[in-house]
C-alpha cells in the first residue's frame, strides 16, 4: 500500500485480513512480516522474479501477481506509483528469467522426465508414449506431453475412466488400455513412462527383451514410480535406455545448484532496479515545486499579456498577436531549463538534508 500514515494503514490491512480470514490477528500475526519503503519495493521485486518461492526460479508467480495486479487496477485500488512499481516488478522479472539460467533448468520431476525424451528424440510430435498410471503424476507428465505436441498417446491404467478423465481434461487425445494390454503396445511406442503405486514390476526384463524382438528403433525407458515399475536389468537390454526416479532427482538436485549459482546475479539486478524506482519516486517530491514554478511565470506571462494587448498591443490581429504569445512562451521556456533542470536533479537524492534546504531556498526565491 501506499500512505503517509503507515502505522494506521498497516492496522487497517491487517483488520482486513481479519476479515478475509474469518481469524483474529493473535492467528496470524507471529507469521506476519512487514517492509516498509526500500524493504517493500525490493520484496516485490523479489517475489515477482520467484527468488522468494520454495522453488526458486518457478514461472508460474509473475502470472500470479500479474493477476491479482489486473484485479487491484480494474477495482481502481491502485495509483501513479503502485502502477509504476508493479510495471517496475514485471520488467525486472522479465530480465531475471531472460538474463540469468534461473529458471532454464526445471526442477520438477514430470518436466525433467519429458525434457529427457524431448533430448533424446528432439521432435515429440514424431514420437509414441506409453503412459502407464493415472496419478497425479501421470496427469502432470501428460501436460508437459501435450504442451510439447507429442505425436500419439497410449494411456494404461487399472481404472479405464480414471484415464479418460485425465486424458479429456488435458484435451489430449490418447488411446485409452487396460494394464493387461501393455505387453501389445510396447513394440509400438518410442517412450514409456510408468508412474503406478504397484508394488511389483509392471515391466519385467523379459516384456523388453521380448517387445525389443518387434522393433528395429530404441525406445527410452523412465521409471518414476516408488517403489519401482520397471526391472533395472531392463537397461541393460541394447537399445533400451532406462531411466528411474534417483537419476531424475540427481538431474533435479544439479538444477537447483545451477538455479542458487545464478541467484546472485538476480539479485544484482533487483537491487539496481530498486533504487532506480526509489530514485524515481523520491523525485516525485520535487515535481510539486516544479509544477509551481512553472505555473508562476505563467501566470505572469499571461497577466502581462493581457495587460499590454488593452494597452500597447491593439493594433496587433489575432495571428500577430500569437506570434508573440508563442515567443514569450519559448522566452519563458528557455529562462526556467536550466533551474527546472537542476531540481529534477536535486530531485534523484530529494530525501537529503542537502536536498531539502536548496529546494526550500528555492521556494523563498520565488515565493512558492
Amino acid at each position: 500500500f501506499v500512505s503517509n500514515q503507515i502505522e494506521e494503514a498497516t492496522q487497517e490491512v491487517i483488520h482486513l485480513l481479519e476479515q478475509f480470514a474469518g481469524l483474529t490477528r493473535e492467528h496470524f500475526e507471529p507469521v506476519l512480516y512487514k517492509k516498509y519503503h526500500k524493504d517493500a519495493v525490493r520484496h516485490l521485486l523479489c517475489v515477482a522474479s520467484s527468488l522468494d518461492s520454495m522453488v526458486i526460479g518457478e514461472n508460474e508467480i509473475v502470472g500470479q501477481v500479474k493477476e491479482w495486479y489486473r484485479w487491484a487496477t480494474q477495482h481502481e485500488t491502485t495509483g501513479t506509483i503502485l502502477n509504476k512499481l508493479f510495471h517496475q516488478a514485471f520488467r525486472t522479472a522479465k530480465r531475471v528469467r531472460t538474463e540469468t539460467e534461473i529458471a532454464r533448468n526445471p526442477l520438477s520431476i514430470a518436466f525433467i522426465a519429458v525434457e529427457l525424451a524431448k533430448k533424446i528424440f528432439e521432435d515429440l510430435s514424431k514420437q509414441s508414449v506409453l503412459l502407464i498410471g493415472a496419478g497425479e503424476m501421470a496427469e502432470l507428465i501428460l501436460k508437459y506431453l501435450t504442451k510439447f505436441k507429442i505425436g500419439s498417446v497410449t494411456l494404461a491404467n487399472r481404472s479405464i475412466h480414471n484415464a479418460q478423465r485425465i486424458a479429456s481434461e488435458i484435451n489430449q487425445d490418447a488411446t485409452i488400455i487396460t494394464l493387461a494390454e501393455i505387453m501389445e503396445s510396447i513394440p509400438n511406442v518410442d517412450i514409456i513412462i510408468s508412474s503406478t503405486g504397484a508394488h511389483h514390476y509392471m515391466l519385467t526384463k523379459d516384456m523388453i527383451q521380448e517387445a525389443m524382438k518387434k522393433r528395429t528403433q530404441p525406445v527410452f525407458l523412465i521409471d518414476i514410480a516408488v517403489p519401482r515399475n520397471i526391472d533395472p536389468e531392463a537397461g541393460n537390454i541394447h537399445d533400451v535406455f532406462l531411466y528411474n526416479i534417483d537419476d531424475l532427482k540427481s538431474i533435479a538436485d544439479e538444477n537447483l545448484k545451477s538455479r542458487l549459482n545464478e541467484t546472485k546475479l538476480a539479485y544484482e539486478m533487483i537491487d539496481a532496479d530498486t533504487e532506480e524506482f526509489l530514485h524515481w519516486y523520491e523525485s516525485l517530491q520535487i515535481v510539486p515545486l516544479i509544477a509551481k514554478i512553472k505555473e508562476s511565470f505563467e501566470t505572469i506571462r499571461n497577466n502581462e499579456l493581457k495587460k499590454y494587448r488593452r494597452r500597447k498591443l491593439k493594433h496587433l490581429n489575432n495571428e500577430d498577436f500569437a506570434i508573440i504569445e508563442e515567443l514569450t512562451h519559448q522566452i519563458m521556456t528557455k529562462t526556467l531549463h536550466i533551474p527546472i533542470t537542476y531540481l529534477k536533479e536535486l530531485g534523484a537524492n530529494a530525501n537529503s538534508k542537502e536536498a531539502k534546504e536548496k529546494a526550500k531556498l528555492l521556494q523563498e526565491i520565488f515565493k512558492l
